[in-house]
């Protein structure tokens, strides 16, 4: 199963729901990069990308529960973490409540919420979506 640049967003939106990740913030006037993964079924698994300068927010990673354990989320972050690079980002942030352990042995580091930078304040993810006890994830990714 290849990765791809998704556009259709509904499926993205049916993905996230499914998986009890929010989805208020997506809209198409402002979409961040997604990248999914599809088999026969449909979208089995998404992740995305929210680029600000050398900052990023990777959000929204969700795998069909018939699709885990099988190295989709892994290979999923990887790419973003390519992409972004590709790009220019040389730090991404996450929020999460349930995959501190999952980032973690992909290198990602805690850092308290009043620590980060604006551009990711600013965000619906941080600021209205993901709940006080989320905890901010970050990776250095400059290559």
């Amino acid at each position: 199963m290849d990765i791809e640049p998704i556009t259709d967003i509904e499926n993205v939106k049916t993905l996230l729901a499914e998986c009890g990740l929010p989805v208020a913030d997506i809209a198409h006037s402002k979409l961040p990069l997604f990248f999914g993964i599809r088999a026969e079924s449909g979208m089995v698994a998404v992740v995305g990308l929210e680029l600000f300068g050398s900052a990023a927010l990777l959000r929204s990673l969700a795998v069909s529960p018939a699709y885990r354990s099988h190295g989709l989320a892994r290979r999923l972050v990887e790419h973003a973490e390519h992409v972004a690079a590709s790009v220019g980002v040389d730090t991404l942030f996450l929020l999460t409540t349930t995959a501190s352990a999952f980032f973690a042995r992909l290198g990602y580091m805690p850092l308290s919420r009043l620590e980060a930078p604006p551009v990711i304040k600013a965000t619906a993810q941080f600021s209205t979506l993901c709940s006080e006890s989320s905890e901010l994830l970050l990776k250095e990714i400059r290559r």
